[in-house]
């Protein structure tokens, strides 16, 4: 867990609407083809936002953005 950006961080501003939406979903523990079919979008879509929203948190994977997500509150 070392790799997950500092809790104090606001990472979460430069998020869209969209990516929260599926950083929502990946902390809930969706798949990307469950995304895919929940949102109405492609997987490779899916693919595309969620490589953005690891890239914004500054964190090597979904596991470690759930972490984020969660301790810095930008999910419900």
């Amino acid at each position: 867990m070392r790799h997950v950006a500092d809790p104090a961080a606001p990472a979460g501003e430069a998020l869209t609407p969209r990516e929260r939406e599926v950083l929502q979903l990946v902390v809930e523990g969706y798949a990307n083809k469950q995304l895919a079919r929940r949102l109405g979008i492609a997987e490779k879509t899916v693919k595309t936002h969620v490589s953005s929203i690891l890239q914004k948190l500054g964190v090597p994977d979904r596991t470690a953005a759930a972490v984020l997500a969660i301790r810095q509150g930008l999910v419900r």
